[in-house]
């Protein structure tokens, strides 16, 4: 066996990359945001570690995330002892009406709003003025 043959079959162990792999992100039921990662050596069996994470994910409260779209789904805050905060999606400030998404809280000179990215550009969760 050469040397060269030698290397790379030490650097197929070392950087071995598994055939398959799924990412996504997600929010927590107290915000967080947090991402997992599953491999598997088929697209088969890929398949079936993501129906069983997706299952777990949402029997535990968790809820897709989107950075363009906020996340999906309840948008009470959960304060550290447990307790909602808030009044749900439709009432909350941080609440897009135009889009149906969380929108992130922004502070600068003194001034605060909510919005969120929409392809290239802001909203602010209200109509444009004509």
């Amino acid at each position: 066996m050469d040397e060269n043959s030698n290397t790379t079959q030490i650097n197929e162990l070392l950087f071995n990359e598994a055939p398959a792999s799924w990412n996504t992100r997600y929010v927590d039921p107290h915000g967080f945001e947090c991402q997992i990662t599953l491999r598997a050596v088929s697209g088969q069996e890929l398949l079936e570690k993501v129906s069983g994470a997706i299952s777990h994910l949402l029997e535990n409260e968790c809820v897709p995330y989107s950075y363009r779209g906020g996340y999906r789904g309840n948008t009470n805050k959960v304060s550290k002892d447990g307790n909602n905060k808030g009044d749900g999606q439709s009432n909350s400030q941080a609440w897009c009406p135009i889009h149906q998404c969380e929108m992130r809280f922004w502070e600068k000179d003194s001034k605060s709003w909510y919005s969120h990215k929409v392809d290239d550009s802001w909203c602010y969760g209200r109509k444009e003025r004509s």
